[in-house]
């Protein structure tokens, strides 16, 4: 019996845990395919020759489509998963890793300019020794934000954001100390945001939860809900890189999660700057693709740049509307529409939202506001914004399931047991 309590306590913490075995085949064929296909990108580094180049293009083309079924397998195929949020991960995961593939193998026909790792601050060729190319690939395919394995080195298409962390500056112990500080602080507000939402029961028969509600409300739940949303991110990040680390990792090859985004200044801040950096390579090469009949000039125009916007905020919310589906393949009686409405608002309104901060806040705040008072008014529009938007988040979040009481955020909880005696959750 105390196993078995353990065992549901760890899966409460790490719903990664709950994903079948079995999903670890498609998961893995994908994975070694589109590491296959990157090898081949080194194929364009001298002494090779054209031919090379050409055979490795069509090597990549002719992997792609089973790398893709692969990764379609693995999120998409009705696995049996005890909770939404298992559900949703394979899904995450088999989108990313399709994106990839689409990426290297199509993408990469019109920019052929391969990435480079950049070694203490300077760009190093491509390798030319199987070993090398094998590092090359392994390295390049398991980089999600530019970051490496390796020692004081990242990729050229890393945020600078994160390559100025101050994980770079840390000692093991230093860093260590301070992401299990970390850790703690993150559970104990995700407990907080779980006890606020189990707070109630919800009504998943009602498409718009959260916009239903009394407008102090949806200020609360909206509040808590995209909270949550970023902690059930970095708390298993925060674990896997504490692991990571203690047997050897260096730290510099993981920088945080977000980039501070409660401290943002504007609405581009938020998203160019501080938000996750996960999907931003595969988002800029897929939309630079499907840009490039329409715009060629460079530098991009203010109309390039808004259309870019538009497709990338279009990408994530094509992204997101499968993972909802995804969800809603565990509960029939709760299908919804296939296109979400609510997500399209979430995600839709964010180019809205930039080129209005770009073509009215910002000038109004030169011409009006004085300089000191400046930057608050830019963080007030754009709190007030992501706060206003997150309702429409929050009700596709609450209608697909994710706050029900059979999904298990937190497996004990400080907040209800202090205030109802309740510790197990």
């Amino acid at each position: 019996m105390l196993m078995q309590y353990d065992k549901l306590r760890l899966e409460s913490f790490f719903p990664g845990l709950l994903v079948p075995p079995e999903t670890s085949i498609p998961l893995s064929i994908g994975f070694v395919l589109l590491t296959i296909s990157i090898y081949t990108v080194t194929w364009n580094s001298p002494p090779t020759n054209k031919f090379y180049v050409a055979w490795g293009s069509i090597l990549r083309l002719g992997l792609a489509p089973c790398a893709i079924y692969s990764y379609l397998v693995y999120g998409f195929w009705p696995y049996e998963t005890v909770g939404v949020g298992a559900a949703v991960g394979l899904a995450v995961i088999g989108q990313y890793g399709v994106m990839r593939v689409v990426e290297t193998a199509y993408v990469g026909l019109i920019d052929v300019t391969p990435p480079h790792w950049i070694v203490e601050g300077k760009e190093v060729p491509l390798p030319t020794t199987i070993s090398g190319r094998l590092a090359y690939a392994v390295d390049l395919a398991t980089s999600l934000r530019g970051n490496s394995w390796f020692s004081k080195t990242h990729w050229d298409w890393a945020p600078k954001a994160f390559i100025d962390s101050p994980a770079c500056r840390m000692s093991r112990a230093q860093f260590l100390w301070s992401n299990i500080i970390s850790l703690i602080r993150q559970y104990f507000f995700l407990d907080v945001c779980d006890a606020i939402h189990k707070s109630r029961t919800w009504d998943r028969s009602n498409l718009y939860p959260i916009t239903s509600l009394p407008w102090y409300e949806q200020v609360v739940f909206s509040v808590s809900i995209c909270a949550q949303t970023i902690l059930t991110i970095t708390i298993p990040y925060t674990f896997i890189k504490c692991t990571f680390v203690s047997i050897g990792s260096h730290a510099e090859s993981w920088p945080p999660m977000f980039n501070a985004p409660f401290t943002a200044s504007s609405l581009a801040d938020f998203w160019t700057q501080r938000w996750h950096a996960i999907f931003r390579r595969v988002f800029d090469r897929l939309s630079m693709t499907i840009l490039l009949p329409i715009f060629r000039s460079s530098p991009p125009s203010l109309a390039q740049r808004t259309a870019r916007s538009v497709v990338i905020f279009g990408l994530s919310a094509t992204l997101h509307i499968l993972v909802m589906h995804r969800a809603s393949m565990l509960e029939p009686k709760y299908p919804g529409a296939f296109i979400d409405p609510s997500v399209l608002k979430f995600f839709l309104s964010q180019p809205i939202g930039l080129a209005l901060e770009f073509l009215v806040l910002l000038p109004a705040c030169n011409a009006f506001v004085p300089a000191r008072w400046q930057s608050s008014v830019s963080r007030l529009w754009t709190w007030v914004f992501l706060v206003w938007v997150g309702r429409f988040w929050s009700d596709a979040w609450v209608f697909r399931g994710f706050l029900d009481e059979r999904e298990k955020v937190v497996g004990w909880s400080v907040v209800r047991g202090v205030l109802y005696g309740k510790w197990a959750v």
